[in-house]
């Protein structure tokens, strides 16, 4: 791991496309956030350590300004669903080059994959390894409506997985997930109990899933406003609950 110092991993946003609030709802969850004057938007997170930087996903332009006066290394991204790739196409324009690793998904999203100025495009390889800076990034194959890859993220001192997006996951991909020792798993829980469309899990379904991992921790991300609605409404206390905007966690 080249003994690096790393710092923490934070989360820019950890709602899903819409955000929180949305403009005209009055539910629970954006009359909450509107009232403390909180702003949640799609979910991405970038780890910095030393002078280093690198971006998982990028649906926030709120990255463009943490990357300055930093150097960054790298884009890992988990699919081309635009709530997490449109911060791309201002990102490529810079004038250095620096890789974005992604599922193979020959779509992409807008012309991302035909001018990619500063950024290289390169398709993961499921369950191998890139390491970047130090770090070692293995994607890991997730049941979404378009190619998506989780990650597992090994620093000197911890491993993680971020598991977003996801409507499931298979048996290669689970069995792979509990042999990493995890000690801590970030996973995608857009939905409730009530409603689930078949494109992200539920947080019931999220909860089970951490447990099946064995991880010795474990935080919801891609929150939507109706199911965190649903939990302040009925009290809910859930054993491995959502975080929230700019979450920090140690690495």
């Amino acid at each position: 791991m080249g003994g690096r110092q790393v710092s923490k991993i934070t989360f820019i946003g950890t709602s899903d496309t819409a955000g929180i609030p949305v403009y005209g709802c009055n539910c629970a969850a954006c009359k909450m956030y509107r009232q403390s004057g909180r702003r949640n938007s799609p979910s991405c997170a970038y780890i910095e350590f030393d002078e280093n930087i690198i971006f998982i996903d990028s649906g926030s332009d709120a990255l463009l300004q943490i990357r300055e006066g930093r150097k960054f290394i790298a884009q890992f991204l988990t699919h081309f669903h635009a709530d997490h790739a449109y911060g791309l196409l201002r990102l490529r324009h810079m004038t250095v080059s620096a890789p974005c690793y992604h599922p193979k998904d020959d779509k992409g999203f807008a012309d991302l994959l035909t001018r990619e100025h500063g950024l290289k495009f390169i398709e993961n390889v499921p369950f191998k390894s890139v390491t970047a800076a130090g770090l070692e990034f293995t994607p890991v194959p997730l049941i979404h409506t378009r190619p998506t890859h989780g990650y597992i993220i090994k620093t000197p001192n911890k491993t993680i997985a971020y598991l977003t997006d996801c409507s499931g996951i298979e048996k290669r991909s689970l069995d792979f997930l509990r042999k990493a020792d995890l000690d801590a798993v970030f996973i995608d829980a857009s939905y409730d109990t009530e409603y689930n469309e078949g494109k992200h899990l539920d947080f019931v379904q999220a909860n089970e899933l951490i447990e099946l991992m064995g991880a010795r921790d474990g935080f919801l991300i891609h929150q939507n406003h109706y199911s965190l609605s649903y939990i302040i409404n009925n009290k809910l206390k859930l054993k491995y609950a959502y975080i929230p905007e700019n979450f920090e966690y140690d690495l």
